[in-house]
């Protein structure tokens, strides 16, 4: 299912918000997510301590203030689970941002909106994501990410999956 996205960068992340599975299109935009391990490899832990894709996003506090909102939201569910606490932790040690803010306690729920990105080949683009809920009980989302017209979006993403020659 993931493939057959294949103009729209998506990925399904985990509970805990891990990436568990992504397409061709989310490595051309974010980066190889098999290039990462372990905790590496998950959201939160990209977007607070990963320089390269802290560099790419535009409005990178605002967008990292709603994620952890939504991630705190998600982590309540799992109160004392030790993956939690332990990615909780490392976050806590690595982020200075993420150790500031957390204890703020906001929580959002899960929203879609607009994602502005400076792509290190491409330039300026602008995806609209949504997150649909896996229903099987497993706490998974898939999360698509659809290439706007802003920033001529659709032709930058064409070019950046078109085969090399």
């Amino acid at each position: 299912m993931l493939e057959s996205l294949a103009g729209h960068p998506a990925y399904v992340m985990g509970r805990r918000w891990d990436i568990l599975a992504w397409n061709r299109a989310a490595s051309a935009v974010f980066g190889d997510y098999g290039a990462l391990e372990g905790d590496a490899r998950n959201i939160m832990h990209v977007l607070f301590t990963n320089a390269h894709h802290r560099r790419m996003l535009v409005e990178w506090e605002a967008l990292a203030r709603s994620a952890l909102g939504q991630f705190r939201a998600d982590s309540a569910k799992y109160l004392g689970d030790p993956g939690f606490e332990r990615l909780i932790a490392l976050l806590d040690a690595a982020s200075p941002e993420f150790r500031r803010w957390w204890p703020e306690r906001d929580v959002l729920s899960r929203q879609s909106g607009v994602k502005r990105l400076n792509h290190p080949q491409a330039g300026p683009m602008a995806f609209e994501h949504t997150s649909f809920a896996i229903d099987d009980g497993s706490d998974m989302r898939l999360v698509v990410y659809t290439p706007l017209l802003l920033e001529d979006t659709i032709a930058k993403l064409d070019r950046l999956l078109a085969p090399r020659t």
